[in-house]
């Protein structure tokens, strides 16, 4: 019951995966590339992304819950996320957050760096969906659109203007 729990749930996580790359590919000036899991589980996070104004790297979570939860981000991928927002002034660390269950369908970006600040303030370890809605944390909301085959994607401009 477990193990089949935890497939579903990293199923869930590489749909959204899936439909970030879409996206990604609709923007002009845009060069992506996915990090390969490795055997220890060391990865810094999913993807880097190179656009015109800002690097990116990307870490893609998708919850059926009403919050992101520090705990979601691997250990390494905190410092991975954190690391690379510090390296260059153009590069940015961001969390992209997909809330989907029966009665929300709902994804944000942010920096990784400003949900430690917020969390650090608050005394949590976790940043609610309202929390996001009423941008008490600096967030992109990311519309979803689908493509001719009914494909989901998201328009992610809005990342490349809030972030660069």
């Amino acid at each position: 019951m477990a193990d089949r729990k935890q497939q579903e749930r990293r199923q869930r996580g590489e749909d959204f995966q899936d439909e970030l790359r879409r996206s990604w590919r609709v923007l002009p000036k845009c060069w992506r590339m996915r990090i390969s899991d490795t055997s220890g589980g060391t990865r810094p996070a999913d993807e880097i992304i190179l656009l015109e104004s800002i690097n990116i790297l990307a870490e893609a979570k998708r919850t059926a819950g009403t919050a992101f939860k520090l705990s979601m981000i691997r250990v390494n991928q905190q410092k991975g996320l954190y690391d690379f927002d510090c390296v260059f002034r153009r590069n940015r660390g961001l969390v992209f957050i997909s809330f989907l269950n029966k009665t929300t369908d709902e994804a944000y970006a942010f920096r990784f760096i400003d949900a430690l600040r917020y969390m650090r303030i608050k005394n949590v370890q976790y940043i609610t969906l309202d929390d996001f809605r009423k941008r008490l944390i600096r967030c992109v909301n990311l519309p979803v659109l689908f493509d001719d085959e009914q494909n989901r994607y998201y328009d992610l401009q809005g990342v490349e203007k809030c972030y660069k």
